[in-house]
């Protein structure tokens, strides 16, 4: 827990937000582009740092055309930058989880980890409200950033 306090601590700094922490129960919560939010935690009992962000919420109707959309995205990670995206089938809220060791993650990999889980939750963001007609997907070899896939530079950067 103290290397995920201190990773804060550094992030804090770093971008002008000094009192940065967990809360009591290891939590902590960031806002991007007032669009998403990324919950990140510390699991004790695994030693994993976990990212995790309700991309969207899904109006039943939507399901039909989103779910494959989002299977695709999972398959071999290739639409998620290594994280995957689920369901919650009681309240059609899309979520995106990431997990990785913390032991021994430097500075600059939990950075490059927040940009890349931020990039790619804010770009299923403006997909699934936008309704975008493409996705990140089949970018896995080496996924070049277009206006009809703004995430792909993201795809991949921190898996």
């Amino acid at each position: 827990m103290e290397h995920f306090k201190n990773l804060l601590r550094d992030l804090g700094t770093s971008v002008g937000l000094p009192d940065l922490k967990p809360s009591n129960d290891g939590l902590c919560s960031l806002r991007f582009d007032d669009r998403v939010t990324i919950d990140l935690e510390f699991n004790e009992e695994t030693g994993a740092l976990i990212f995790s962000s309700i991309v969207s919420t899904l109006l039943p109707y939507q399901t039909e055309k989103v779910y494959p959309e989002l299977l695709e995205a999972n398959l071999l990670w290739a639409g998620t930058g290594g994280a995957t995206l689920g369901v919650d089938p009681a309240t059609f809220s899309v979520f995106m989880c990431y997990q990785e060791k913390m032991e021994g993650m430097e500075f600059l990999r939990f950075q490059e980890l927040l940009k890349g889980f931020s990039d790619v939750a804010l770009f299923w963001n403006k997909r699934l409200q936008q309704g975008e007609a493409s996705s990140p997907t089949n970018k896995k070899s080496s996924p070049v950033a277009t206006d009809a896939n703004p995430a792909a530079e993201s795809v991949g950067t921190y898996a």
